[in-house]
């Protein structure tokens, strides 16, 4: 009968019989080589007969050793494959996954075939909401949301520090005195008419220009759209000016498409990445969550 020291010790007894070695043993296993050393004596003492033939300079095995060594070494084997497909199939299925239109689409989108290389197996599907604090039900298990970072019942926890400065065509940039409230006059604004859950249209237009000092900038006024991205393109096109996101407008400032005459501020809003409460109990939900947090910092 095999007893649970027995099964303890034959793990041990693999590992020093493919490296005839107690020492080399010892550091696979992360143990000293005495502890080796006891615990093969222990195994021999309950088995009743020897399994290595300690020499000068080594080890050989035994002939019940040999035959010990290939029975235990397909039974770790099979069980090692056993537990890799069990696991495999902990990170196969489907994730759904919202957010805010913008930042799928700027941000996520062009990054998300590298998550798909590391796990081919887990479909994501994503689903842009104009807000997720109005998802009801909560059909999603992950998600991404700017906003103050408040829910009720969900676990939100930080992804994005963002910033705003205002971004126009160079055409329509030049020749102006950006730093002047009275040059803001003849400028038609575009806005993001839903920055964040219950937001004035003129909100995130009216924080920017109080923190630089454009406070008397009337900011209730131009052209609005319900997405930041759309905004940016309207300003691109000659529009007006927008107040862009710095997550979301790098390649268009790289391209020339846009220029930043003022400096960037940092927004009252962050990125969240939101969950339920016990959803990352979920393997597969646990690395897509530990992918997305991962990437700002890759980036940097």
């Amino acid at each position: 009968m095999i007893n649970a020291q027995i099964l303890a010790a034959l793990r041990t007894f693999e590992a020093a019989s493919r490296a005839l070695s107690f020492t080399r043993a010892a550091e696979e296993l992360h143990v000293t080589t005495g502890a080796v050393s006891q615990q093969i004596k222990h195994l021999e003492a309950q088995l009743g007969f020897k399994l290595f033939e300690r020499l000068p300079r080594g080890l050989n095995l035994t002939g019940e050793g040999q035959q010990l060594f290939v029975v235990v070494q397909k039974c770790l084997l099979d069980l090692d494959g056993c537990v890799q497909r069990l696991q495999r199939g902990m990170l196969e299925g489907q994730i759904r996954f919202r957010s805010t239109p913008s930042l799928l689409f700027k941000w996520l989108v062009p990054r998300l075939h590298l998550f798909q290389a590391g796990y081919p197996d887990i479909r994501v599907e994503t689903f842009a909401e104009e807000s997720l604090l109005r998802t009801e039900p909560r059909d999603f298990d992950l998600a991404i949301d700017y906003s103050f970072g408040e829910y009720r019942e969900l676990v939100a926890v930080p992804l994005l520090a963002e910033t705003l400065f205002p971004v126009a065509s160079p055409e329509y940039a030049a020749g102006r005195d950006w730093t002047d409230p009275a040059s803001w006059r003849d400028m038609t604004l575009l806005h993001d008419s839903m920055p964040w859950r219950e937001a004035r249209h003129d909100a995130e237009w009216r924080y920017y220009l109080d923190k630089a000092g454009l406070g008397s900038v009337d900011s209730d006024r131009g052209h609005y759209f319900n997405r930041a991205d759309l905004a940016m393109e309207a300003a691109a096109a000659g529009l007006g000016v927008a107040l862009a996101r710095g997550c979301l407008i790098d390649e268009d400032l790289e391209r020339g498409r846009l220029v930043a005459p003022l400096p960037a501020l940092p927004s009252c809003c962050a990125y969240y990445l939101i969950h339920r409460p016990g959803a990352l109990d979920n393997a597969r939900l646990r690395v897509f969550f530990d992918w997305l947090l991962q990437l700002p910092d890759a980036e940097r």
